[in-house]
């Protein structure tokens, strides 16, 4: 209903559906992000939903027709030769190999978006743990439909995403911080609050180690977790 769509900020669906094009055209016409993903759409059908208004694609490489030579799908659209999409990448290892990460961030640096896929499980041990009504068993680093090879989202989290975004495709530590922080938010057109230590912006921000780890976090100007007091006399580089 008129509620639901008020407070939505974005959704996927796959282009190629009945009716998934009038969908995007009006979601966007209300200023809803439609992003194209857990799609079977061949390239023709990938252009059209960017013809239509959607402006990402969710978790490159995953739940989506494979890349092909003769027809690439929705992977296909970041060899466009003007307006791009953005994409979510799962820079957990796991997700896309380190190779096809390098890949999309050479044919389009600029919309690449870091998400984890996380689900509930993140910075838990091994075990079975649920997902909805899926049991999710988590070994190694790695979250699976129990009794299957199938992956059931990730425990990875956005700073390790950004460590091995910048060790996968070599871009330098402010490319890959953008990833996780600016570009999210010019996605969802909130760049003037989000993503920025620009005045105006709210006052969300994670400190950093050289190693890129995280240190603390700041929420609303209020130190919300800080591994140690000591950290707030440093110095830091902005």
């Amino acid at each position: 209903g008129e509620q639901l769509i008020d407070s939505t900020a974005m959704v996927t669906l796959a282009p190629e559906l009945k009716g998934a094009k009038e969908a995007i055209a009006g979601l966007s016409q209300r200023g809803i992000v439609v992003s194209c993903g857990h799609s079977m759409a061949d390239l023709p059908e990938a252009e059209k939903g960017l013809e239509c208004g959607a402006r990402m694609i969710t978790h490159l490489f995953n739940a989506m027709q494979p890349f092909h030579h003769r027809d690439p799908g929705l992977v296909g659209l970041l060899g466009r030769r003007e307006k791009k999409p953005y994409y979510g990448i799962i820079a957990d290892g796991i997700h896309a190999h380190a190779n096809s990460v390098r890949i999309a961030f050479k044919a389009h640096p600029e919309g690449a978006v870091l998400v984890t896929d996380a689900m509930g499980a993140m910075g838990l041990g091994n075990g079975l743990y649920k997902l909805g009504d899926v049991q999710v068993r988590i070994k190694d680093d790695r979250a699976t439909v129990a009794g299957t090879n199938t992956l059931a989202g990730s425990i990875a989290t956005m700073d390790s995403c950004v460590r091995n975004f910048r060790e996968f495709t070599g871009c330098s530590i402010v490319e890959a911080v953008r990833a996780a922080t600016i570009r999210p938010a010019q996605v969802l057109n909130m760049e003037k609050r989000k993503g920025s230590l620009k005045f105006g912006c709210d006052a969300d921000i994670i400190l950093l180690d050289t190693e890129l780890r995280v240190v603390a976090t700041i929420v609303s100007g209020e130190v919300a977790w800080i591994k140690d007091e000591s950290i707030l006399k440093c110095r830091w580089t902005l």
